[in-house]
């Protein structure tokens, strides 16, 4: 997730100090994710110094200066480039338990069996934990938080069922073989024997 980008559209609201954005992450986001004010300092600095937001010093007898961001006209053009710019969802691929499920077929300590089997329980659990989720009062009331919970809802299924399409060519993955590397040269390799070129115009076989 890009801090930038969502200190962007926070401010694209109204102007706001880091306290306040940092306390927005939680109620407007609402999705698992945690930032740091020190982390939110600091993309508020750098993109101060990209000329993205501008801040005033807001004075108060009874509490410490500090410093209220808006966004600039180059901030809003970045904004609107991040809004319309297609995201490409992570499907996984290559992802580490593809590569475990790989090397168990190879020959392991522990089986293929055996690690779609620890695969299949956790994604159940992660199911389950999901699902509670979703019968929580503010998920039934915050419609963004409950479309993110049912869209992990969908992709945890869908890992259950590809984990039991494996489980059903389990026969036919055990053949798998990986190709070979292409044989490296041995010894030195060859120097290309350019002739010299006679110049002198004489002949070679002169004396």
């Amino acid at each position: 997730m890009s801090v930038k980008f969502t200190l962007l559209a926070m401010l694209y609201q109204r102007s706001m100090h880091g306290y306040e954005m940092g306390k927005h992450f939680s109620t407007v986001i609402n999705a698992e994710w945690d930032v740091k004010p020190g982390q939110i300092a600091s993309t508020l600095a750098r993109m101060n110094e990209a000329g993205l937001v501008e801040f005033e010093v807001e004075t108060s007898d009874d509490a410490p200066d500090r410093k209220v961001y808006s966004i600039t006209d180059a901030g809003r053009d970045e904004l609107e480039k991040w809004y319309l710019s297609p995201e490409v969802r992570d499907y996984r691929l290559g992802d580490t338990f593809y590569i475990k499920l790989v090397l168990s077929l190879l020959g392991g300590p522990v089986p293929p069996e055996k690690v779609l089997s620890a695969q299949r329980r956790e994604l159940y659990q992660q199911l389950h934990q999901v699902t509670e989720m979703l019968r929580q009062p503010e998920a039934r009331t915050q419609l963004p938080w409950s479309l993110l919970l049912e869209s992990a809802t969908m992709h945890l299924e869908a890992d259950l069922r590809w984990i039991e399409m494996c489980e059903a060519r389990l026969p036919e993955l055990k053949t798998y073989e990986p190709p070979k590397p292409p044989p490296k040269p041995r010894g030195r390799p060859r120097r290309n024997l350019v002739p010299q070129l006679n110049l002198s115009g004489d002949s070679p076989n002169e004396d």
